[in-house]
């Protein structure tokens, strides 16, 4: 059974041509609250979901790309400015205003200040996961760039500084695959030149990247399946590091819902103790963001097993303690 995040993700795909509720609904097998649940989602999303209705016929909705937004936006501007030098004093600006009104119902909006720019694109080569604080913020030419070179299969040049801002940038040939957000932060999937070695994707922080250069050598496609490069991963960061069984007792039933809903690779197992907490089984690597989720909900979760990372928990909690008392 496909879980609410890949039904989210289908709606995405269906989406970019026109449908109604409907059909929407006959495609995917579930009833028309179901969906106008899942299109309330999207619409809180800033997916770029757009609305419209033809006289006298039923309401469409549709993902628009930004080239789209961007052209009706313009239209729709010039209208009200339009619209706003008529004066409505007279039997012809009346007539006018109501041809003027149609056309941007016909648009599928009455506020140009509805749309916004930063729409997200529907591009299979730009992946947004969102979690939490998740914000497409970053609207560049290099990300254009980049997607360019995605789509036509050529390598890119980047100047890239790094994380710790006191090195020097440095300049990589690369193979991008994919554009990702994941969590809170934007991604550039890519192939350098050990992938052949190793096979391992690298991530390169958009934010850090300095320019981009593309160049005139062509690629094969390279596969890539985000659920493998993720895998065993818990929030944004990715390791190379040996993976651990994880055990943990969830108490809070808000916490129980949240395991309920979320999306993990291998998938999280689920059991309930005769108490009604909740026992959850996770294949994960111990990354700086899990542990400080952990530290987060401590009072709310108990860990079972690994042993160290209770241990390690529960140090964090004494020198945090610690440094409130100072």
């Amino acid at each position: 059974m496909a879980t609410g995040y890949e039904k989210i993700n289908l709606i995405k795909g269906l989406l970019k041509t026109k449908m109604t509720v409907e059909q929407l609904a006959s495609v995917l097998g579930c009833g028309t609250r179901t969906v106008f649940r899942h299109l309330d989602v999207l619409a809180k999303e800033n997916c770029g979901l757009r609305k419209s209705k033809e006289p006298g016929g039923p309401m469409y909705y549709v993902i628009q790309t930004n080239e789209e937004v961007n052209f009706n936006q313009n239209i729709v501007k010039q209208l009200e400015k339009i619209k706003k030098n008529m004066s409505g004093s007279n039997a012809q600006d009346i007539k006018n205003l109501k041809l003027v009104d149609k056309i941007i119902e016909q648009l599928g909006v009455t506020n140009p200040d509805d749309f916004k720019p930063e729409a997200i694109t529907t591009d299979p080569d730009y992946i947004l996961d969102y979690g939490p604080f998740s914000d497409n913020k970053l609207q560049s030419t290099n990300i254009n760039k980049v997607l360019k070179a995605i789509h036509e299969q050529f390598k890119i040049k980047i100047s890239y500084r790094p994380s710790s801002h006191a090195a020097e940038p440095s300049t990589f040939e690369l193979r991008p695959v994919k554009i990702i957000m994941r969590m809170d932060t934007l991604y550039l999937i890519a192939a350098d030149e050990s992938f052949e070695e190793t096979g391992v994707f690298k991530n390169f922080l958009f934010e850090n990247i300095i320019s981009v250069q593309e160049t005139n050598t062509a690629f094969q496609k390279i596969a890539f399946d985000a659920a493998v490069h993720y895998k065993y991963t818990f929030g944004k960061y990715t390791s190379l590091a040996k993976f651990e069984d994880v055990s943990l007792l969830v108490k809070n039933k808000w916490l129980q819902t949240q395991f309920e809903r979320s999306h993990f690779t291998p998938e999280a197992t689920r059991r309930m103790d005769r108490d009604g907490n909740m026992i959850v089984d996770l294949k994960l690597r111990l990354t700086p963001d899990f542990k400080t989720w952990l530290l987060g909900v401590s009072p709310d979760v108990k860990i079972l097993k690994p042993a160290s990372l209770k241990e390690e928990i529960k140090e964090m909690l004494k020198k945090t303690l610690a440094e409130m008392d100072d």
